[in-house]
């Protein structure tokens, strides 16, 4: 049951091909013609492929055949064919013994059993034929050395031995790619056919052309199979002849690749690479050489320079199509022109004619470059009468030598100077600082800019580098004091000043007024002055915009003082200062004289007023500092109480120590002891024991005898008292009586170390 449910579920699950009546279900495979000789039995192959989605059964039988004929071992029963397998089966073909030489025939029906209606009929030609002997003259196996790129030729007898006249077809089978053929092939077909009678030989030549070693191959000892074949035309016989070509070595070497001919700076050196190839067919070691003149080395030194050959590895083979990238490398001498021809020549070792050669060049190139750089800012600015230096920097970026000239176009503004000496500079070398000279116009107005373009020229005038450097002129602040008045009128010091701006640009000033003496003073000032607001006496203003060339004009009083007890000089001083220089001031100092006051009626008014300020001011300071005073006065009470509590209590103390102090005799002592009863106590015997003993003991508990030190040099017991006597004389009084119980402080240590002994 089991094994119906697989068939079962294998047959649910296989794809479904549908087939129509009328498709053939097999593909078979018959030859049309098969050679026999009359009493001579033969196989014959009949091979099918069924063509469907599903297993089919074919059956095979004879349809007819010829009198002499006969057809045997055909299946008797169904031949089962799974989907899309092939088969074959061998049938026997039988001529009979006194057949004719003649073609016949027979024909093979096949059926499906799946297909009942389906049918197929093979008609094969039976060939009744003569015997034929046809033999080639070389046996197989042979092998040929050839050369590369040489047309071969090849000559092999070809006989009939039978007994029979017959015509021979020549033709080879071969997988070359090679060109190959016979020489009396005239239609170029690739096939020769000659008739030989019975008993008769003849030579036939063909030709192989070998073709040339490309790439390494063909190898040394390598080549195509070739198999001759000769067919007879009576029954169809084959006899053929395999022979193989190998190539004979071959020595090459080529050079692949060649770089640019090198252009180097002056002293420096560089590689150029050549890629070299075995083009031969066996491996083998390179020769590499420069040639220049009768010269032949690996290293050559040719005017100063020097040429040498690097990574040839002329000891490592090189394999069939292998490559190998050597370098020339070129050492220029350190001048700034110069070039140098030669060859190199590469071959196989010890086959010189089997070399390549190629030219190799390389010249100095003289790059002629430079740099001009600014070094900081230094000059942005110009002060009038001044001359700044920018200075500059040149950097020689060529490869050799070279001489260079700085040259300013193009200026304006200011004044531009600079050396007109050449500089010379090596390659890479940076120049010293370079100053430029930067100096104003005369009479140039402020922030007046200027430029110039610098430009590094060579002696041949060519431009390598230009920087532009551009300043301005700095404003300068100069301001005169044009015009002054100095007049007294009413007790008033009154002034009256004209400055005027001689800088070169428009300025303004800050101007402020100071006294010699406390008093009244002001400022009159022009128009359009910027003063405080609400100010009655202006002590400063600013003023703007200050044309240069123009006169600027301000008036100024102060009130002259009248109660000073000493006659003296009264000084009003004007300090004025640029708005573009803090740093630029101008000042101006008018002066006049006082007298004392002559009333003493108002002497002693002012005596008077005197004390009482005094008074009032030593009030209200007293007034002030009174809670001070208060706390002060009180603490001081009380402190003057402690101190007089602390005396009574050590006067109370001291008296009740002296009552204490009662002097008692020995004898009283002893008369105490006496008045107290108590028991006798008796003195206990004690044991008695030899010295000889109490030392042997002794020594057991506390070892054996001691060596006594020496004693003490008494001269330094002596030195030691000699010092330490002082110390105790000055020690002394911090021990008594009075200073321990007064609970006086301890002196602090010393160490006996820093004592001098």
């Amino acid at each position: 049951m089991r094994r119906a449910m697989v068939v079962l579920l294998v047959a649910v699950l296989m794809p479904t091909v549908a087939v129509q009546a009328s498709q053939d279900p097999f593909n078979f495979y018959v030859d049309d013609e098969v050679v026999v000789h009359p009493g001579e039995t033969v196989q014959f192959r009949i091979a099918w492929q069924n063509i469907v989605g599903s297993e089919r059964h074919f059956s095979l039988s004879l349809n007819s055949s010829d009198s002499n004929i006969s057809v045997n071992d055909l299946p008797t029963d169904w031949t089962r064919v799974a989907s899309g397998r092939l088969g074959e089966m061998f049938i026997n073909v039988t001529a009979a013994s006194g057949s004719n030489y003649e073609t016949q025939s027979f024909s093979l029906d096949f059926t499906c059993q799946e297909i009942t209606n389906w049918s197929h009929t093979e008609h094969v030609q039976v060939l009744i034929s003569k015997w034929s002997d046809i033999r080639l003259g070389a046996n197989d196996g042979s092998g040929f050395f050839v050369q590369q790129n040489v047309n071969t030729s090849f000559a092999v007898n070809v006989s009939n031995q039978g007994n029979y006249d017959d015509t021979v077809k020549l033709n080879f089978n071969t997988q070359t790619t090679w060109d190959y053929g016979f020489d009396d092939d005239l239609d170029r077909d690739g096939e020769l056919v000659i008739d030989l009678d019975s008993g008769e030989f003849e030579f036939v030549t063909f030709w192989i052309q070998t073709p040339p070693i490309l790439d390494g191959g063909p190898l040394a000892g390598t080549g195509p199979s070739f198999k001759l074949l000769a067919e007879s035309t009576l029954d169809r016989r084959i006899d053929s002849w395999d022979f193989e070509l190998q190539m004979q070595t071959y020595q090459n070497m080529t050079i692949d690749f060649v770089g640019e001919n090198l252009s180097i700076d002056p002293g420096d050196n560089q590689r150029l690479e050549v890629k070299v190839r075995n083009n031969g067919n066996i491996e083998t070691f390179l020769n590499a050489s420069l040639r220049h003149g009768s010269f032949s080395k690996d290293r050559v030194m040719i005017d100063n320079w020097t040429v040498a050959i690097f990574n040839a590895f002329q000891s490592q083979p090189l394999q069939p199509n292998e490559s190998r990238t050597i370098e020339i490398g070129f050492d220029a001498p350190n001048t700034n022109y110069g070039f140098v021809d030669l060859e190199l020549e590469v071959m196989p070792q010890s086959f010189p004619h089997r070399g390549s050669i190629v030219s190799l060049s390389s010249e100095i190139n003289w790059e002629k470059n430079g740099t001009i750089t600014k070094v900081d800012d230094s000059c942005i600015e110009v002060a009038w009468n001044e001359t700044c230096q920018q200075l500059i920097q040149i950097e020689n970026t060529g490869n050799f030598f070279q001489n260079y000239l700085l040259e300013l176009r193009d200026s304006s503004g200011m004044n531009f100077e600079i050396g007109e000496q050449a500089i010379g500079l090596s390659k890479g070398q940076t120049s010293l600082l370079i100053p430029i000279n930067i100096s104003t116009i005369t009479d140039a107005e402020a922030f007046l800019p200027g430029s110039v373009i610098l430009d590094l020229v060579l002696p041949s005038g060519e431009v390598m580098d230009s920087i532009e450097i551009s300043s301005r002129t700095a404003p300068r602040v100069f301001w005169t004091w044009e015009d002054s008045a100095t007049s007294v009128d009413d007790g008033r010091l009154e002034i009256s000043i004209t400055m005027r701006n001689g800088g070169n640009a428009a300025d303004g000033l800050v101007v402020r007024m100071t006294s010699s003496y406390y008093t009244e003073m002001s400022f009159i000032p022009p128009n359009e002055a910027i003063i405080e607001d609400d100010s009655q006496n202006i002590r400063s203003f600013e003023i703007l915009n200050i044309d240069k060339g123009t006169n600027f004009t301000f008036r100024a009083w102060a009130k002259i003082p009248d109660n000073q007890k000493s006659s003296d000089d009264f000084y009003l001083n004007i300090t004025a200062h640029s708005r573009l220089s803090d740093d630029k001031t101008f000042r101006f100092s008018a002066n006049a004289s006082f007298d004392v006051l002559e009333s003493s009626k108002e002497d002693t008014e002012n005596s008077l007023e005197s004390v009482s300020e005094i008074l009032s001011t030593t009030f209200a300071v007293l007034w002030a500092w009174k809670w001070i005073i208060i706390a002060t006065v009180v603490s001081g009470l009380m402190i003057n109480k402690s101190i007089r509590d602390r005396r009574e209590r050590l006067a109370n103390i001291d008296l009740m120590n002296t009552q204490q102090k009662v002097q008692q005799k020995p004898e009283d002592w002893m008369a105490e002891f006496k008045s107290k009863k108590q028991p006798v106590p008796e003195i206990p015997q004690s044991p008695k024991i030899s010295s000889q003993e109490f030392a042997g003991m002794f020594q057991a508990v506390g070892g054996d005898k001691m060596h006594v030190n020496d004693p003490v040099d008494s001269r330094l017991i002596g030195a030691a008292n000699a010092v330490l006597d002082p110390h105790r004389t000055s020690f002394a009084p911090i021990m008594d009586d009075e200073n321990v119980q007064n609970n006086a402080p301890v002196p602090e240590t010393f160490d006996l170390d820093d004592l001098d002994l």
